[in-house]
């Protein structure tokens, strides 16, 4: 498993080649970026002319994109019954697959649904499903995966549920993006990734407490780190763990460099 980070704490603070040198100072292996709709290191009008730069600055730090993230979906949900908000979910998507595609980058993370009272379950998950099928052949085209992510908004809250959402789907573009810290809003992360196995191809990580609600950073709520560190090696997954820490007020400097040793800590905790 590698060491990564996603960019969001840093976007109004940092230039790009900052967080670029200072990931890599810290000993960070890649960076998430994350598509906004506007005033991010990538949003909707970015030029691929522009990420094939942010590329070539990527690669010329020693670092890597291995994953490109959006939290567009939720308001653009490949599941809304409203089709012109679906459609511009979908246009999103691929928009994502060929940014990653220049960036190098193998895995978009995508929302796959949200809910609500005004329509059915059944409906969401249908609709979620077709439109994942929708873009799966053309990210298997671009040599991308879509990860989809476990997100704590009443949509595919069970493990068991997760895993056979994406088995209906069956192709082998569609993997799950495993968070921790949704899963223990949910369920229990080990049962998580005990459902989803092989399928797991990257994992955003942080804490959770119980007894506030709040997310945290790593080993500061009440995850049991060492069980699901090693269930993620019993599953074999060998991909990235991106850190995605609470934004600090100040000193960033000092959230990556101990979003990287938290990283560490948890690599140690691999049973050899």
């Amino acid at each position: 498993m590698k060491k990564g980070i996603h960019d969001i704490p840093f976007l109004t603070r940092w230039s790009i080649d900052w967080f670029l040198e200072r990931a890599a100072f810290y000993e960070l292996e890649g960076i998430e970026l994350n598509l906004l709709e506007k005033e991010g290191y990538l949003d909707l009008n970015t030029s691929l002319s522009e990420v094939r730069t942010i590329a070539e600055v990527v690669k010329r730090h020693g670092l890597e994109v291995p994953t490109l993230s959006t939290g567009l979906h939720n308001q653009y949900a490949l599941s809304s019954e409203n089709t012109g908000l679906r459609k511009r979910g979908e246009e999103i998507a691929f928009q994502m697959i060929e940014i990653a595609a220049e960036l190098g980058a193998s895995i978009i993370q995508i929302v796959p649904g949200t809910i609500s009272r005004d329509t059915t379950y059944e409906q969401v998950y249908q609709r979620s499903q077709e439109s994942l099928a929708l873009l799966a052949s053309e990210a298997s085209a671009a040599g991308v995966t879509i990860a989809v992510e476990n997100v704590c908004n009443k949509f595919l809250p069970s493990p068991l549920e997760f895993a056979r959402f994406l088995t209906e789907i069956n192709h082998p573009a569609v993997k799950a993006y495993f968070d921790t810290g949704n899963a223990m809003v949910t369920g229990h992360p080990e049962h998580f990734i005990h459902a989803l196995g092989d399928q797991i191809v990257a994992v955003h990580v942080k804490d959770y407490r119980y007894d506030s609600g709040d997310f945290t950073a790593p080993l500061s709520g009440d995850a049991e780190w060492p069980g699901i560190m090693n269930a993620l090696q019993r599953a074999e997954m060998e991909g990235y763990l991106i850190s995605t820490p609470p934004l600090y007020k100040h000193c960033p400097e000092r959230l990556i460099e101990s979003a990287s040793a938290d990283l560490t800590a948890l690599l140690n905790l691999v049973e050899k």
